[in-house]
């Protein structure tokens, strides 16, 4: 007589999981993830998601903004949950000044901040998370407003060491002025910089000399898309001393946010290419060739 065969296995009791389990889980899956159901799926998991500071440490919540829910809610429960633990936040659009000073009144320990396309964030905000987390190291604003005081937040920010100061490229003459100045106060207020990337920024040539005169400590700088850089032998003897360096025409590919550069005009061609069209013995070819060239780079 065949034997029966035997029962099958109880289903695994996700509810019961031990608590560094279930953290690691949450970890994997992220901040947005967790708040918007993994934590209520059972009392064990709420407790778990509520409980544990750890896991609060770093919040990213990029990529995941939804005009359908209230993010800056999500966000303040995030910096909660970490109970002043909060090291690293990253956000997406959502971001206001109301909600930087939410987290610079529960945290003292922010040592990194990511923030792209939030057009609501001021230098008030940034000055004030610097008050609570002077020890603050990296810092990064993406096309973010253009209405802020970097002065004001290099002197906020005393020992930090990594800036993104990105934008996209529009050849607006108030802006590029603004950009010039705001170079001029990260060269006069933010010494301890390693590292630098000012992407699509609209900085002049002495603007950039400027904060390699002063930022003595700075290693790698990127400056890729910044067109009115014309990068010269002063310039260039400047940069020899740093380890890494992308220079205006370097390739974007890497690039890890969204690339743009306005359509180009007959206006703007001699902004990017001063010889383009000039007089003189050539006919034109080689500046056509590397305007032809420089197209194709941009949109790798």
């Amino acid at each position: 007589m065949a034997t029966a065969p035997p029962p099958p296995a109880p289903a695994p009791d996700w509810a019961e999981l031990p608590d560094d389990a279930l953290l690691t889980v949450f970890k994997r899956l992220g901040a947005s993830e967790v708040l918007m159901g993994t934590a209520v799926v059972c009392r064990n998991w709420l407790r778990v998601a509520t409980g544990e500071p750890d896991l609060w440490r770093r919040v990213d919540l990029s990529d995941c903004f939804d005009p359908t829910i209230d993010m800056v809610a999500m966000a303040r429960a995030a910096v909660d949950r970490a109970h002043g633990c909060l090291e690293h936040f990253s956000a997406d659009c959502f971001v206001n000044d109301a909600l930087l000073l939410y987290i610079a009144k529960r945290t003292k320990g922010l040592k990194s901040l990511r923030l792209v396309n939030c057009m609501k964030v001021s230098d008030k905000g940034l000055v004030a998370v610097g008050k609570r987390s002077p020890h603050l190291e990296e810092l990064e604003l993406t096309t973010c407003s253009i209405k802020i005081s970097m002065k004001a937040v290099g002197q906020a920010l005393p020992q930090l060491k990594r800036l993104r100061l990105n934008k996209r490229w529009v050849n607006i003459p108030y802006e590029q002025s603004f950009d010039n100045h705001q170079a001029l106060d990260i060269a006069s207020s933010m010494p301890e910089l390693r590292h630098l990337q000012l992407f699509a920024n609209r900085l002049h040539n002495n603007a950039l000399a400027a904060i390699l005169d002063n930022c003595h400590h700075l290693e790698s700088l990127d400056m890729r898309q910044c067109f009115n850089v014309h990068i010269d032998a002063e310039l260039r003897a400047k940069c020899a001393r740093l380890k890494d360096v992308k220079l205006p025409k370097d390739s974007a590919s890497d690039y890890e946010h969204e690339s743009y550069i306005e359509t180009l005009s007959l206006n703007t061609l001699p902004l990017l290419f001063p010889n383009y069209g000039g007089s003189g013995d050539s006919d034109g070819d080689d500046e056509e060739d590397d305007l032809d060239a420089h197209l194709g780079h941009l949109a790798e």
